[in-house]
């Protein structure tokens, strides 16, 4: 036991997550060392100290940079180059000749008015120094069999339960700030006990497509027709205001931030949503395949676009709860959780088909939650029915469907054409959700036979 005191106290001594960059705003003057930092990120970081970024939300470089009190005109030149951009300060303290910068606007060339607020994150993000993964900076997540004494493991992480989910026995836990995340995992799980732990995994939206063909948005539908059909879950970035016909969202849930009225701030929630209900169909989609359905709308993802595995699971309840019995998940990474595929067989075994887009990279390899076993992956094709060439394959996609809509809503952006294995995701949660609808007594198997039918096959 002794050891194992030791080998933690060695553990907090070491412990460290290295900036990925060092901004320091000193009076008029900025010092930065980045390396392949995207712009947004340090911007963000000058944000926490009071000034308001506006900023184009396409516009994210990454910043490669090693300088010592530059001006803040030089740096921020330096910083955004190709970009326009525009500084404006403000008088200082009364009898005081100085100035201080109030606000930074970075813009595309001619286009000032895509412009929005530079929001803070909701969740504080490290990357892993191996693999690159995401999670949760100061927290870890801990399962717990029934019986076993939590408290010690608590004491000797110096952590506090944040939150719990009872159902799983899974715990949401803060450690010090500064402590080494992936060292403390491997550390718990060497132990003997029935104590798992792991990071809290972050996972964002895919690279979503956008053309600039000049093409018009359909309107929507002045009435919804979804009473006593089965819901959606849609788990994303959440939902626009006053969007839609009256009763086609039946309720929603801000998990990000509980108690808070659902929105969207970057707009893939809002698209999800429009396509999960039917109320937007894909190009090339069948006539016949899909109808109006009842959406449970979920805000899982920050207004940055990034979810954590506890975030997910704090929807599932409700979304069951409900009446939801198709989940559709249009994002992922290559990160496999075995804390995720817990918290997904969990809502299988309540009964949920889960849809999940394969991912927007063609790489071929498996993207979560798509490939767990309990999901179903979909990937997109063309209105023609031919494979979309960014559209990611292999053995975790079941198979492939319409991924190409005229959405009225942009994602970061102008509504317009947008396309992505997103859409395909979405297209499948409806079509599941119509199909049981119309066939109440069929068994899951039976459901996912019916889409197999009509989908097009894996390739």
């Amino acid at each position: 036991m002794k050891k194992i005191w030791l080998y933690v106290a060695l553990l907090f001594l070491l412990a460290s997550h290295s900036l990925a960059f060092d901004l320091r705003l000193e009076g008029e003057r900025i010092s930065l060392h980045a390396a392949e930092e995207p712009l947004q990120n340090i911007l963000q970081s000058m944000a926490q100290q009071g000034i308001r970024v506006r900023i184009d939300p396409h516009v994210n470089p990454r910043v490669s940079a090693s300088f010592e009190k530059r001006t803040i005109e030089e740096a921020i030149a330096a910083m955004v180059k190709p970009y326009d951009y525009t500084l404006i300060w403000e008088k200082g303290p009364q009898h005081s000749s100085s100035f201080r910068l109030s606000e930074i606007q970075v813009f595309r060339p001619g286009e000032k008015e895509m412009m929005q607020d530079l929001r803070p994150r909701a969740f504080s993000l490290a990357k892993g120094p191996k693999e690159g993964t995401l999670f949760v900076k100061g927290e870890i997540l801990l399962k717990v069999k029934p019986g076993t004494d939590l408290e010690k493991y608590l004491r000797m992480v110096g952590g506090v339960v944040i939150e719990k989910n009872e159902a799983l026995g899974m715990y949401r836990v803060r450690v010090p700030a500064d402590a080494d995340i992936p060292a403390i995992v491997s550390m718990i799980n060497a132990l003997p006990g029935d104590v798992r732990a792991e990071p809290d995994y972050a996972y964002t939206v895919p690279p979503v497509y956008r053309t600039d063909l000049s093409m018009p948005t359909s309107e929507l539908a002045k009435t919804f027709r979804g009473d006593g059909k089965i819901p959606v879950a849609v788990f994303d970035s959440g939902l626009t205001t006053g969007i839609g016909p009256d009763g086609f969202v039946i309720a929603s849930l801000d998990a990000v931030m509980p108690g808070q009225p659902i929105s969207d701030h970057i707009g893939h929630g809002t698209q999800m949503a429009l396509i999960a209900s039917g109320l937007v169909k894909p190009i090339g989609a069948e006539t016949g395949d899909g109808g109006q359905i009842p959406v449970v709308a979920i805000r899982a993802m920050d207004d940055h676009g990034y979810t954590t595995d506890f975030t997910i699971l704090k929807g599932i309840d409700f979304a069951i709860d409900k009446g939801a019995k198709v989940m559709s998940l249009s994002w992922g990474s290559e990160q496999r959780s075995d804390f995720l595929e817990t918290i997904l067989n969990y809502a299988a075994s309540k009964g949920m088909i889960i849809v999940a887009s394969a991912g927007n990279e063609p790489t071929g390899k498996p993207v979560y939650p798509a490939a767990y076993p309990s999901v179903i992956g979909v990937g997109a094709e063309y209105p023609n029915g031919k494979a979309w060439e960014q559209s990611n394959y292999g053995s975790f996609v079941a198979f492939y469907a319409p991924g190409f809509a005229l959405l009225p809503v942009g994602y970061k952006g102008a509504p317009g054409l947008y396309s992505g294995t997103s859409i395909s995701a979405a297209y499948i949660a409806n079509f599941i959700a119509y199909y049981w609808s119309k066939h109440p007594e069929s068994s899951v198997q039976q459901i996912k036979d019916a889409v197999k039918r009509a989908a097009s096959p894996a390739r």
